[in-house]
């Protein structure tokens, strides 16, 4: 199927999947302007929305950072949903203190993705996550969408491989990495 300039396209980015992602198979800093093109790919924008789980931080300098990331974002074209990281801590009946994280977007990308069905053609996806699969498959059969997925491929699921309608690795995107320099050549984009 070829891209229509008039087809409406809805992106959600899993923004804890791609964090992990990146650092675990890319070098470089991610061009997340250039992500959007690319999910894009001259049709017509709805809507794209980043999903981000912020981690609490004491440090101002950290939370600064936080803040031009979300602006520079904003700045791209991505609609913003975060909320904060959940630490939980226990301990063992041996007296060890075990402490876990809790952080996605997945119940709330489904949501979301679920409330813009009327009035998209075509939805990307990116993330990896087999979690997506049974909303993507309601998705193509029940509301006849277009789903597209874009991700590291050395961790994305078989079973997203299988279900979505055309597959895009993060590695094949041209000038989507870039070196890693300043901090103010990340923000200077």
């Amino acid at each position: 199927m070829e891209n229509r300039s008039d087809e409406r396209v809805a992106v959600f980015v899993d923004g804890a999947n791609l964090y992990h992602s990146i650092k675990s198979y890319y070098g470089g800093v991610l061009d997340y302007g250039r992500l959007l093109e690319a999910a894009v790919a001259g049709r017509r924008l709805l809507r794209a929305t980043f999903y981000l789980v912020e981690k609490q931080e004491a440090d101002e300098q950290v939370a600064s950072s936080t803040r031009s990331f979300v602006y520079n974002l904003n700045r791209f074209g991505y609609k913003v949903r975060s909320k904060p990281l959940t630490v939980h801590e226990t301990t063992t009946p041996s007296g060890e203190r075990v402490v876990s994280h809790k952080g996605d977007w997945d119940v709330g990308i489904v949501v979301d993705m679920i409330r813009l069905a009327d009035h998209a053609d075509t939805y990307v996806l990116v993330s990896g996550d087999g979690d997506y699969v049974e909303v993507i498959d309601y998705l193509q059969s029940e509301r006849g969408l277009r789903v597209e997925v874009i991700s590291a491929a050395q961790c994305t699921a078989q079973a997203l491989f299988d279900v979505c309608d055309r597959y895009t690795d993060l590695g094949e995107i041209p000038e989507l990495f870039r070196e890693r320099g300043p901090l103010r050549d990340l923000q200077a984009r």
